[in-house]
């Protein structure tokens, strides 16, 4: 039977300096998060404006942004809301029916946000790592 000696003192820090990065980066994750639901909506809305025409003209300010949390997430719920004029026509703007083509301003909006939201949640919180 073989052990292995030495000082573990470096790991007991880094497990105890890793056990605070939660509590410090939740904070920062929800801004993060809020911003950049807030910033994702109002690049859809701004898609949907340009594509909607005159019958969609309710249509872009249905398109909200709204946190949603776990016990292990932070997340943000984006799209249009049904309870708002024209929000319950989302599905058929942006995918299409068979009265017009798919819009798909959401996906394009989303293409352009997921970089940039990692680059936001490394600013935010990369710092906290040890």
């Amino acid at each position: 039977m073989s052990f292995i000696s030495g000082d573990a003192s470096e790991i007991y820090k880094l497990g105890a300096d890793l056990a605070q990065v939660g509590a410090k980066s939740i904070p920062a994750v929800r801004q993060v998060m809020s911003d950049a639901g807030d910033a994702f909506a109002n690049e859809w809305r701004s898609n949907a404006t340009a594509t909607s025409g005159e019958h969609g003209k309710h249509y872009p300010a249905s398109i909200t942004a709204e946190l949603a949390f776990s016990v292990t997430s932070v997340a943000v719920d984006v799209g249009p809301e049904s309870a708002r004029k024209q929000g319950s026509m989302g599905r058929g703007f942006e995918f299409g029916s068979v009265n017009q083509p798919p819009h798909l301003d959401g996906l394009r909006a989303l293409d352009g946000i997921q970089a940039r939201v990692d680059r936001m949640l490394d600013s935010a919180i990369g710092h906290l790592f040890p």
